[in-house]
């Protein structure tokens, strides 16, 4: 008892706080058709790459092979209706997305506006820790 005591003591005092990641293994992209108005011409492939924040959910990086990139969050709401929280957020170069994490269908989505064009890009996740 005094060593679950004692150890509970350390671990406050040592700030131990979770993080959580989320191990992805494609990509899709799919483009807004503003006649039809819903995402169309989709296309994807196999990818692993990793999502992971920071303790205080502040900013996340995003890792594949060939690169990282870091993003900051500008604004976070819960989604009560989908169960999902949605993040507002600009890069480490200065671009504009709109960040969902679904943790009950396991993915992670983004949209992005590029040259007037709407972008929806789903990353399929693969685990979450």
């Amino acid at each position: 008892m005094k060593l679950i005591l004692l150890l509970l003591v350390v671990f406050s005092f040592t700030g131990v706080s979770a993080q959580t990641s989320y191990s992805c293994i494609s990509r899709q992209y799919c483009y807004w058709d503003s006649t039809d108005r819903k995402y169309k011409d989709c296309d994807g492939y196999d990818e692993n790459s990793l999502f992971e924040w920071n303790k205080d959910q502040t900013m996340f990086n995003h890792t594949i092979a060939s690169m990282q990139s870091a993003y900051y969050v500008k604004s976070k709401e819960f989604d009560t209706e989908n169960n999902v929280w949605i993040y507002d957020v600009v890069s480490d170069v200065g671009n504009k997305y709109r960040y969902c994490f679904d943790e009950k269908n396991k993915e992670v989505r983004a949209s992005f506006q590029r040259d007037g064009k709407w972008t929806l890009l789903t990353f399929k996740v693969k685990a979450i820790f």
